[in-house]
């Protein structure tokens, strides 16, 4: 037993890694249960005296033209789709009483933005569905006034506690898990023995001239730069599917798996052009309407360089499937993104700052589990293809399926 805690003693980053994952994948599940379940409510009464029926307000013709008043030139209000809305029936209007009404909608088809003037995040909730009574009660001669300071009101399903203790019950959980199964496999391999690091296969850490010689020879190797081709076409055709994320707005690009998958292969170098070139095309062909921002590129480039430094010929682990992540989204997406956009969008110093932190923090912190879990879950499963295709190594795809007793928990 004293010798099982010292193995795990040593085990100390990887498990606060899964504590704090495990932490934060209670928090995603919080919020996707809380996107999917929660409700804005607005409670209102009207000066009419006879009962007013809302169905002509409740069609899609009408709210487009609601969205088209309140984008006001802009775009900021396409998000809003509107034609899901009426064909789930996801806005609901009550009698109360007499006068008075209630109307309910989840909250998820009304995604969060950041308010620049206030420097906080506001839902477009608010303002669409204010503006849709306002309007219809113009049109049809009533006015509406709300019961409410704040006029609209979110029904949570979770509170901030029972977040909390979810969170804390899935780090109980997985850390317990993780505990149990590295005793079980201990007992069962009490002689393990590590695959030895820099053997020009696995490197310990970057710093070799071998290292850096076989990462600049995948440009002088026509096979290689042809896979390199496949990869940037591959990342291009990822940008077409976007997985709902249950969190405010956000899709779960599947562009970052092909992205370090290739960055895995080939080398930090290789990640680090494709990730100009992913940007810059992607530009060209999806993003013609937004301002193209050099900062941008250089973001992807060093997301490229991030993933090969991590997982190019060494150990592959979900430590640093989730390590890789953790840079990306914390100093790449937060910090470096943050600033980028405080340029391009011209905020103060003040408002890139609260833009950074109530915004695109909270939203990173949602992404970095499933991202991580994503990353690891997928480039274990490929590895028998890559072996045998010749893209890694035997000895690195000996460690990724943990065979025999040449492996580290």
């Amino acid at each position: 037993m004293k010798l099982f805690f010292k193995r795990l003693l040593s085990h100390y980053i990887l498990l606060i890694i899964i504590v704090v994952s495990s932490f934060l994948t209670g928090l995603t599940t919080s919020n996707i249960v809380n996107t999917y379940t929660s409700t804005y409510s607005i409670s209102f009464t009207t000066d009419s005296s006879n009962e007013i029926s809302f169905d002509n307000m409740l069609t899609k013709d009408y709210l487009n033209k609601i969205k088209e008043i309140c984008n006001k030139g802009g775009s900021l209000y396409n998000d809003i789709n509107t034609n899901k809305i009426i064909d789930n029936n996801a806005i609901k209007i009550t009698k109360i009483d007499t006068s008075k009404y209630e109307l309910v909608t989840p909250v998820s088809y009304y995604p969060d933005f950041f308010l620049k003037s206030s420097k906080s995040i506001s839902t477009r909730a608010k303002t669409f569905l204010k503006t849709t009574l306002n309007t219809y009660g113009e049109d049809n001669s009533f006015k509406v006034t709300y019961l409410n300071k704040s006029i609209i009101e979110k029904n949570s399903t979770l509170s901030t506690s029972n977040i909390i203790l979810i969170s804390s019950m899935s780090v109980l959980l997985f850390t317990s898990i993780y505990i149990i199964s590295l005793y079980v496999f201990y007992k069962k391999h009490p002689n393990v023995i590590d695959i030895p690091y820099d053997n020009k296969t696995i490197y310990l850490t970057p710093f070799h001239k071998s290292y850096w010689k076989d990462v600049f020879n995948s440009f002088k190797d026509v096979r290689k730069l042809s896979g390199i081709a496949m990869m940037l076409s591959l990342m291009i055709l990822c940008k077409f599917i976007s997985i709902p994320s249950g969190f405010a707005n956000m899709g779960l690009s599947l562009t970052f798996l092909v992205f370090a998958l290739a960055s895995m292969i080939y080398g930090p170098f290789a990640g680090f052009i494709l990730g100009i070139l992913s940007d810059t095309i992607g530009y060209v062909l999806f993003q013609s309407s937004y301002m193209w921002f050099i900062g941008y590129t250089l973001q992807a480039a060093l997301s490229g360089l991030t993933y090969g430094l991590l997982l190019h010929k060494t150990k592959l682990n979900y430590s640093r499937c989730f390590i890789s992540r953790l840079i990306v989204n914390i100093l790449l997406n937060v910090i470096w993104g943050s600033i980028c956009w405080g340029i391009v969008s011209n905020y103060t110093f003040d408002q890139t700052l609260f833009y950074a932190l109530v915004f695109s923090l909270p939203k990173n912190l949602i992404y970095l589990v499933p991202q991580s879990l994503a990353l690891f879950i997928i480039l274990k499963a490929l590895s028998p293809a890559l072996y045998r295709l010749g893209l890694i190594k035997e000895k690195q795809y000996k460690y990724i399926i943990e065979e025999k007793n040449k492996v580290e928990f």
